[in-house]
């Protein structure tokens, strides 16, 4: 009879086992790493924030105070303190125009901060940064005058757009602007730091502030009054009143 079948079994059953126990100890190894991991991916995010690091160039935010109202919100008082909801809080807040914030291990909250530039205020109670988007905030913590922009809601960028033109062309003849406004059948009036109001209307408006320009030498060289108003709506000539009389035809 031939032995050698189950002689060759019995030899075979050592590796088998080996094997399987190298597969177990793989396996488990694998989990109590996975298991490692997650806890401290969990602890990093649940660990308790005990600073925050406040970073910005600040012209109009109190940076001192915003960093105590951002202690006080979430230093010691949240174990898992979601990032987005910081974000949020902060955006809330005057003068901010961006923000990202994230956790650095293994307790500080940093939080980077883009402030506001405001460039006009835009119908005496709302500001307007440098890509024409509204804003509010208190307009008594501006650094600087800037001018002042009316007209009907939604029309704020073409007003920008249309007073960076202007201010461009008068001051290469020293002339300043220090208002614009467009009314609700979409007329344009302009105001100069001189006192001049610029009537403008609706069409060739840059043609129109042009012939002011040229002609301003003329309306001011035989008169002792100061201009007051300037109508610029006719096709020739244009329609002066003096600060002491009634409008007149030149």
């Amino acid at each position: 009879m031939n032995w050698q079948l189950p002689t060759l079994q019995l030899k075979q059953r050592p590796a088998f086992y080996a094997g399987v126990l190298f597969f177990v100890v793989a396996v488990a190894g694998l989990v109590w790493t996975g298991l490692k991991i997650s806890d401290w991916v969990q602890s990093k995010q649940s660990a308790p924030v005990r600073q925050v690091k406040l970073y910005g160039d600040f012209v109009h935010i109190d940076a001192g105070q915003l960093h105590r109202l951002l202690q006080h919100e979430y230093v010691g008082n949240f174990f898992s303190v979601n990032v987005d909801q910081v974000q949020q809080f902060l955006l809330q807040q005057p003068w901010v125009y961006q923000v990202a914030v994230r956790k650095q291990w293994p307790d500080a909250l940093v939080v980077v901060v883009t402030e506001q530039q405001p460039v006009a205020i835009w119908n005496q109670q709302q500001l307007l940064n440098t890509q024409g988007d509204v804003f509010v905030a208190p307009l008594q913590q501006l650094k600087t005058e800037l001018p002042m922009l009316t007209g009907p809601d939604g029309s704020q960028q073409d007003a920008l757009s249309m007073f960076h033109h202007m201010q461009g062309l008068l001051a290469l003849h020293k002339f300043n602007a220090v208002a614009l406004g467009l009314t609700e059948r979409f007329s344009w009036q302009l105001n100069l730091s001189n006192g001049v109001a610029l009537k403008l209307g609706r069409e060739d408006t840059l043609k129109r502030l042009q012939r002011f320009i040229e002609l301003y030498p003329v309306i001011t060289k035989h008169k002792a009054e100061a201009v007051a108003e300037v109508d610029l709506r006719y096709d020739t000539g244009v329609a002066v009143r003096y600060s002491a009389e009634q409008k007149r035809k030149a």
